[in-house]
């Protein structure tokens, strides 16, 4: 999904299809909802404009996979945050993306008429809609709680953060050090080629550190190796999905460090490597 370089300017309401969508405050997640609400807009062009299904189908499927990817990368923020009710967030996100599945293949798949393609785009407009504005807000108020003061770090290291395995607490430590360094930097401003090499840095990073800890897990708990590889796997895919859009400037260095990757990395350490590692040794 193609989030704007600086997201949606904070303070601001988006509309979708001239309903008001509160911000969250989190512009990555502004961003991929504004991103949604262009999307919607490709495909009302294309119904308006007469379009044949066979050019409608695809861009509702890159809908669909615009939201899957949003509901993940949402899911996994306010899980970091520690919401409560990310759990019932994710059980919302998951109906949606049944109804908006329904709806896709059934404009691929049925005889349906011209009056009914033009109400696609309303019709999923009001889903979303309902959504951002019913649910979103609940974790707001956690959002701006964690966000960072000027020129203090993303992430400031402690003991809660310790899994008891000194390798791994090193590299996890490493990680967040490079990360806070990211972000400062990207705060006292970075030319695109410099921030590219740094996120690429990270990323190495990332892969030897994961490469190492699924050794550790293999020889300390082996019945929980292979999903704790899947989980590697889909970091790993998302971090991708990120720097991507760094390189094409469709993200702005500085909003996916402090809005995405800070919580991608404190999920990891607090969501699934200590609870997995702490017991384990």
């Amino acid at each position: 999904m193609k989030t704007p370089p600086n997201g949606t300017p904070q303070g601001e309401a988006m509309n979708v299809d001239h309903h008001p969508v509160p911000e969250t405050g989190n512009r990555f997640i502004d961003g991929t909802h504004a991103a949604l609400v262009r999307r919607i807009g490709q495909i009302r062009e294309r119904c308006d404009g007469g379009a044949p299904r066979e050019q409608i189908a695809p861009v509702l499927d890159a809908l669909t996979a615009d939201l899957h990817a949003h509901f993940a990368c949402e899911e996994l923020i306010i899980r970091a945050l520690g919401h409560d009710g990310w759990e019932e967030h994710a059980e919302q996100h998951e109906l949606l993306n049944t109804q908006v599945g329904r709806l896709v293949a059934y404009v691929r798949e049925c005889d349906v008429s011209r009056d009914f393609l033009s109400t696609v785009a309303g019709t999923l407009d009001t889903v979303l809609c309902r959504h951002e504005t019913r649910y979103d807000g609940s974790y707001a108020a956690l959002l701006k709680a964690a966000a960072p003061g000027a020129g203090r770090d993303l992430i400031a290291w402690g003991a809660e953060h310790e899994t008891g395995i000194p390798t791994i607490d090193q590299q996890h430590r490493g990680l967040v050090g490079m990360l806070n360094d990211l972000h400062r930097a990207a705060a006292a401003g970075l030319a695109p080629a410099d921030a590219l090499r740094r996120v690429d840095g990270l990323r190495d990073h990332v892969h030897a550190h994961f490469g190492m800890e699924e050794g550790v897990v293999r020889a300390m708990a082996p019945g929980r190796f292979l999903q704790h590889r899947a989980h590697h796997a889909v970091m790993a895919q998302q971090f991708e999905g990120i720097r991507a859009e760094i390189a094409d400037g469709t993200l702005d260095v500085g909003v996916a460090v402090r809005d995405f990757l800070r919580f991608w990395l404190m999920d990891h350490i607090l969501g699934c490597d200590r609870p997995l590692l702490c017991g384990a040794h």
